[in-house]
């Protein structure tokens, strides 16, 4: 049996998925669609933007050098967990979601990878070609949650993989939320469109104090 994209990354380099960081408010409008879009597709829409405004105005200068496409015309998503978003938004852990996604999804034509976060000057960006791609990304700065004093392991922690325009949530793998309430509503929308897709209490994924145990 032929092994999976993200099962060949998986066993060279210890890394098989990456997660769409997004709020609760949305995730709605995205099954609705059936897809999550890139910042450009989304203008004129009514998103809850997790991203501060000169964030924002950062990626939209940046251009992919392999594509001559901006940044914004990409669905991005993070390879590691913890990163500085998630500790900006921490007051809001309840609403966080991580949509994960297998890497399977760097066989979309046009994938990019980033080996640090992509808004940095420094950062490289790779046309997925392969699995030795990961060759170039820092894992075990992916993998730490202590960077805050280091600026260079802070921008390889944010590596990130650019999917073209749009991501069908059919590829979706599973959902990570902060807690059982959270869990609770976000089945309770699944349901409405008829999905099933696993979804995991972990507040190991958050920044900040840890959720009562308790249910909606």
């Amino acid at each position: 049996m032929n092994k999976s994209l993200s099962h060949t990354i998986n066993e060279k380099y210890q890394i098989w998925v990456a997660n769409h960081m997004t709020h609760l408010d949305n995730l709605r409008p995205i099954l609705q669609v059936k897809e999550l879009r890139s910042y450009n597709l989304m203008r004129g829409q009514n998103y809850h933007n997790l991203a501060n405004e000169d964030v924002q105005a950062g990626r939209a200068a940046v251009t992919i050098p392999a594509s001559q496409k901006p940044l914004h015309d990409y669905v991005p998503l993070y390879l590691g967990f913890k990163t500085p978003m998630v500790a900006t938004n921490q007051l809001q852990n309840e609403n966080l979601l991580f949509l994960r996604f297998s890497l399977d999804i760097l066989s979309t034509p046009g994938a990019i990878v980033s080996d640090g976060n992509a808004r940095s000057q420094k950062t490289q960006f790779y046309l997925f070609s392969g699995p030795d791609i990961f060759s170039k990304i820092d894992v075990a700065a992916i993998r730490t949650v202590k960077y805050s004093k280091d600026p260079e392991l802070k921008r390889k922690k944010q590596a990130e993989v650019l999917i073209p325009d749009k991501l069908p949530i059919t590829q979706m793998h599973d959902i990570i939320c902060y807690s059982e309430n959270a869990k609770s509503h976000v089945l309770s929308i699944l349901a409405e469109f008829g999905i099933k897709k696993q979804v995991t209490v972990n507040p190991g994924w958050y920044f900040g104090t840890r959720p009562e145990n308790k249910g909606s």
